[in-house]
């Protein structure tokens, strides 16, 4: 069952409709982070207040406008998946794929949020234009008086794995279920194609000279994100994934990455 913070997250999908950014603001607890891609942190609720109303103003006049939300989250923790959409160089609109990383404290106010999009649909977007950070969110929601609950649990040891390249030993932490999206390799549906997968990584990852590091997340009872690094010899890939579990195992896992980047740093 979904938990209280969905009606929150649910709330910025419908301001995304229609584009009164500024009733946001009541949400957001006095020290929150709201964390653009294209205008960085905004710290407090002074600051988000006169970033939405910036957002006001501009979003509607670029023509822009958002789709296909997806909302998933518990107490404290949760994720969105949406479409943005605006005019692009040849006049029809393009979509751009975007996600949003959530935290609540226990008063249900909105302590944290990331917004991400698609580096490489943005690039089609805007061929020109300025290029989203989406580095620069890591760590921000890290706090000491953060509360998680068993999801975080499980989480942290898929990345304990995960850092000790230890990828095999990964097809146990997810439900017969289980899908598995990678903006590379593709979607993997079901335990066993998973584990074929993450087996593949250890042969894999080392060729690359692939590194991970954790930076941050969060995780309820159902629902977790994490913020990470892909360390490789050219230099780092900022990603981060959405997770759902069910009975103590994942059964979503979807990496996101700044594709962008990775082309860059992985062409030889």
């Amino acid at each position: 069952m979904p938990g209280p913070a969905v009606d929150v997250i649910r709330q910025f999908g419908a301001v995304e409709d229609n584009q009164r950014y500024t009733r946001l603001v009541e949400l957001f607890a006095p020290d929150a982070v709201y964390y653009d891609p294209f205008m960085g942190p905004q710290r407090g609720r002074d600051a988000i207040n006169e970033f939405m109303a910036h957002m006001e103003r501009v979003v509607p006049a670029a023509g822009v406008r958002f789709s296909e939300w997806e909302v998933e989250a518990d107490r404290t923790v949760g994720w969105a998946r949406w479409t943005m959409w605006a005019p692009g160089p040849a006049g029809s609109d393009v979509g751009v794929p975007g996600q949003s990383l959530y935290r609540l404290n226990d008063d249900g106010q909105v302590i944290f949020v990331a917004d991400y999009v698609s580096s490489s649909a943005y690039r089609k977007l805007r061929p020109d234009g300025p290029r989203p950070d989406l580095a620069s969110a890591a760590g921000l929601a890290a706090r000491p008086d953060a509360v998680d609950g068993p999801a975080a649990s499980v989480i942290a040891e898929f990345w304990r794995l995960q850092d000790a390249a230890r990828y095999s030993e990964l097809g146990a932490l997810f439900a017969p279920d289980s899908v598995f999206t990678d903006l590379i390799y593709g979607q993997f549906d079901g335990h066993a194609a998973i584990s074929a997968y993450l087996a593949q990584m250890e042969t894999e990852m080392p060729k690359l000279g692939a590194r991970f590091e954790l930076v941050d997340f969060a995780g309820d009872e159902t629902v977790a994100w994490s913020q990470w690094w892909c360390h490789v010899p050219n230099g780092s890939i900022p990603g981060w994934t959405l997770h759902t579990l069910r009975d103590g195992l994942i059964t979503l896992d979807a990496d996101y990455f700044d594709v962008v980047a990775s082309r860059e740093f992985l062409t030889p």
